[in-house]
């Protein structure tokens, strides 16, 4: 994951580096990046999905050969997210997501759960399958997986993830889930577990604010650049219409989107206070600008 981490870095370093100017530096750091993903690519992909790590006895965890511990969430949705994978890959590995990981609950951090002590691989195989790091339903990493299927234009399932989650929509499952439906919480208890559902830890987890990154800048896609406003919507094709008011920059934002051709992804047309547009850049501070998106 580390691997995925650096090259999302990268990527992120160069783009800043043109922005101001210092080809040197985004030279330097593209090619640094391009040797960080063929790396990635050659030795972390396992046919259908990506590898969790490498022991410091070089052995691989999380290939298709493991009986435990054989897909692992974190890797793959930051696969995805950091742009090393491909179109192919990353369906590929988000579909390996959704066939180990996914519950009613949300998605499990690894499954099948570790059940023999490894300390080659570490801590987690001593934990009791399904709690914590050992193949429960961890709230933390789960937006990422929103965040992944919206990059690959899947607005469904990225909307199935956020819904498993959604502590709101778990409110007549009370005597399952025994914690406030109105608190992300650490952890619940993954499919291992004979207390599957039940939530632990109400608060005390950065959920929340993932939560909402996720579903504004990637299922309703408005999310801010150095210099526009990007509009780039991932939703279920059976949403009609959706509106946003953002504000950023001192200004404010009054976005109208209609999907009338029900896709996931796309944007069609656009248009920012009546006139034809195919980008919004910053507005001056203190004024409204209407927008309105036509998906297809």
């Amino acid at each position: 994951m580390v691997s995925f981490l650096h090259h999302w870095a990268l990527r992120n370093f160069v783009e800043l580096a043109q922005r101001l100017g210092r080809q040197e530096d985004a030279a330097r750091y593209s090619a640094m990046a391009e040797k960080v993903r063929n790396v990635c690519e050659r030795v972390l992909w396992d046919g259908k999905w990506y590898i969790r790590g490498i022991t410091a006895q070089n052995r691989k965890i999380g290939t298709q050969a493991d009986t435990e511990g054989r897909v692992h969430m974190e890797s793959n949705t930051w696969a995805v997210l950091s742009g090393v994978a491909d179109s192919e890959r990353g369906r590929l590995a988000m579909d390996a997501v959704d066939e180990y990981l996914y519950t009613e609950y949300g998605l499990m951090l690894n499954a099948p759960c570790f059940t023999v002590p490894d300390d080659s691989i570490g801590f987690v195989t001593r934990v009791y399958p399904g709690l914590k790091e050992n193949g429960a339903i961890f709230s933390h990493p789960n937006p990422w997986a929103w965040c992944a299927e919206a990059m690959l234009g899947r607005g469904s399932r990225a909307m199935k993830f956020y819904n498993a989650l959604c502590p709101a929509l778990q409110n007549d499952k009370i005597e399952v889930r025994r914690a406030e439906p109105y608190s992300y919480c650490q952890f619940v208890a993954g499919r291992d577990h004979t207390a599957f559902g039940r939530a632990h830890h109400p608060f005390m987890t950065g959920s929340a604010g993932w939560a909402y990154y996720a579903a504004t800048q990637y299922l309703l896609g408005v999310r801010p650049g150095f210099d526009e406003l990007v509009i780039d919507p991932c939703i279920p094709g059976d949403w009609k219409e959706f509106s946003v008011r953002r504000k950023w920059r001192g200004a404010e934002y009054r976005i109208h989107v209609a999907n009338p051709r029900g896709v996931e992804k796309g944007v069609a047309g656009m248009t920012l206070n009546g006139v034809a547009v195919d980008r919004v850049p910053a507005q001056q501070p203190g004024s409204v600008a209407e927008i309105d998106v036509v998906m297809g």
